[in-house]
């Protein structure tokens, strides 16, 4: 009994102590795999655009931003407008995270809410969404038009238009006259002498979003006509400085015979080196007038396409490349265009003017 007294006295003290061990070393392990910083719900102080850490209060959509605040070590995720964001953990501190806005995030008729979540709750920033979807071209009373089409562009302070890059030392910035904003259009006049750009919209919260490319990537005429080119005709005249109508200076005014024509001689351009020709054409006489174009020649092998024109009125066409030659045999280039006459009503006199014409 005394043995027995002596070993359960001696046990006990053991017991204890492996259980204090085992306390102990949870606490230890709690406190390692502790977060650092603050314990509370996230607190948003500023939300900048990543590659200028710019401070804005609208972001575009697959913009990466830097967001500054507070309690950030436990974030659990970050939503634009509901839409959960792609985060990168391995680069947020308790004071900064990067966040890039989702595609597919709602940007017109939002709460617009930038919202954070980490272990303790969340917290909301006022925060909307801009983004240009698409663009649409008009003739308003001879001034041309370009109107954005997406949003929120509510704010919008500028509209401009970027030709060029400072690399290359050819780069043009030309603002545009805005013409109406809503929430989802912006519509502008195009300044005057461009052919290709890029659309920059701008809003009064620091967002800046951009167009995909306007304009024609190799001009035939715009206001004069490009000097690696000559031009012909037969059975009519033409005159290269029409002030009215025109789009922008000058258009290029047609006079013609029944089935006679306008020619551009090109300097041998690669046809599969552009997608489409895209041309402005303006009617003078009756509704159902119209006109062929041609490529090199009327090539026997060639679609033509029959272009109907309206009266007092410019209309702009895109004719994909390959609607020409539907069923192959298209030539390597294309060395002439011809626009003829093609309504068949026997007049005497057709006129039309040609503007804004190259490919696409």
């Amino acid at each position: 009994m005394k043995n027995n007294s002596i070993k359960n006295m001696m046990t006990k003290p053991i017991y204890i102590f492996l259980f204090a061990l085992i306390l102990v070393s949870c606490d230890s392990e709690f406190d390692v795999i502790s977060p650092e910083g603050g314990d509370g719900p996230p607190v948003i102080t500023s939300v900048s655009e990543a590659r200028e850490d710019v401070v804005v209060t609208q972001g575009v959509l697959e913009n990466t931003y830097i967001i500054r605040g507070e309690n950030f070590s436990t974030l659990k995720a970050i939503y634009f407008n509901g839409v959960q964001a792609s985060v990168n953990l391995a680069l947020t501190t308790d004071n900064l995270t990067f966040a890039t806005v989702p595609e597919s995030a709602p940007y017109v008729g939002q709460s617009n809410e930038l919202v954070l979540e980490n272990l303790s709750g969340s917290t909301s920033y006022d925060f909307s969404l801009l983004t240009i979807d698409d663009f649409t071209e008009a003739t308003i009373e001879g001034v041309k038009t370009v109107t954005l089409l997406g949003g929120d562009f509510s704010e919008t302070s500028s509209v401009t238009f970027v030709s060029g890059t400072e690399e290359a030392g050819n780069l043009v910035e030309r603002e545009a006259e805005i013409i109406s904003v809503s929430e989802t259009e912006v519509t502008v006049e195009v300044p005057s002498g461009v052919e290709q750009a890029f659309i920059y919209l701008e809003t009064a919260r620091g967002a800046v979003a951009q167009s995909d490319s306007y304009g024609f990537n190799y001009s035939i005429f715009i206001d004069e006509l490009n000097p690696e080119w000559e031009m012909s005709q037969w059975g009519g005249t033409f005159d290269l400085q029409t002030t009215d109508p025109a789009l922008g200076q000058y258009s290029i005014q047609s006079i013609r015979e029944g089935w006679s024509g306008l020619s551009f001689l090109a300097p041998d351009i690669p046809f599969d080196e552009y997608d489409a020709i895209t041309v402005s054409l303006y009617g003078t006489g009756d509704p159902g007038d119209s006109v062929i174009l041609a490529i090199n020649d009327f090539d026997g092998n060639a679609s033509h396409q029959q272009i109907e024109l309206i009266p007092g009125e410019w209309k702009k066409v895109v004719i994909p490349l390959s609607n020409f030659y539907p069923n192959g045999g298209e030539p390597a280039t294309i060395f002439r265009l011809d626009f003829q006459e093609s309504s068949n009503t026997g007049k005497a006199q057709y006129v039309f003017y040609v503007d804004d014409f190259g490919f696409l």
